[in-house]
């Protein structure tokens, strides 16, 4: 993927991210028709919360996100961000989630990545571009929160 399709789908988000906000996570709930998550973690080295929006697949009733950083050759921050600490909130489906990142592997991976690409091809495109493996991340709920 060029680096104008990426500015491109990265302002796509920015104003999804405005309607998603606006709305408080009532519109916008799909795109490309995927599900999509608010992911908040803490940044790794500011400690600071970060928001972000993905698309995932649904993995045993929670969102499993796919860290395929648009095709860039670098897991998305997002990612390293779970890795420092994996311990976030989540919101889809309009409700808000304590979660725990567990990261997807063998098996469990494999059926998420294939249920990804056949959600969107896009997702194949990426890993054709791809040195590194792609991070799975199932959000595993730890308790609901209002």
């Amino acid at each position: 993927m060029g680096e104008a399709n990426r500015s491109a789908m990265r302002m796509q988000w920015k104003l999804h991210r405005v309607l998603w906000n606006l709305s408080g996570g009532r519109f916008g709930r799909q795109v490309v028709g995927m599900p999509v998550v608010e992911l908040v973690t803490i940044g790794r080295t500011s400690g600071l919360e970060r928001q972000v929006l993905l698309t995932y697949v649904d993995h045993d009733g929670a969102p499993a996100v796919i860290g395929t950083n648009a095709g860039r050759d670098v897991d998305p921050a997002w990612v390293k961000n779970l890795g420092a600490n994996p311990d976030a909130r989540a919101r889809w489906d309009g409700e808000w989630h304590d979660v725990t990142a567990v990261d997807l592997t063998g098996s469990e991976h494999d059926a998420v990545w294939e249920a990804a690409v056949a959600a969107n091809a896009g997702y194949a495109a990426y890993a054709e571009t791809l040195t590194r493996p792609i991070p799975i991340a199932h959000l595993a709920p730890r308790a609901s929160v209002s």
